[in-house]
């Protein structure tokens, strides 16, 4: 089947120079990136699922969550005094 597919201009160069460089076609090129993405589809729809929220969010997105759920003030200042970890004020820089 064919397609007909808008490049900006220097996205197509390097797309050509990237096939030359490689022995292969503009066509075989395309051809790879999006059998690469659609392979790569499923992970993605896993992590949507697994958030529950019918979202795409990283694996590692909620790894936190144990230490953020207990706290109740999640502004700068506390997520600064919460690094400083009890250093007075004097210690910082």
């Amino acid at each position: 089947m064919k397609a007909t597919i808008d490049f900006d201009d220097q996205l197509y160069r390097q797309l050509k120079i990237e096939a030359a460089r490689r022995g292969r076609t503009i066509r075989e090129l395309v051809a790879e990136g999006v059998r690469h993405v659609l392979e790569d589809q499923p992970a993605t729809a896993r992590a949507i699922e697994a958030s529950g929220s019918g979202e795409w969010r990283p694996p590692w997105f909620g790894v936190l969550r144990p230490w953020a759920a207990p706290v109740a003030d999640h502004s700068m200042t506390a997520v600064r005094d919460s690094i400083a970890g009890g250093r007075s004020a004097e210690a910082s820089p």
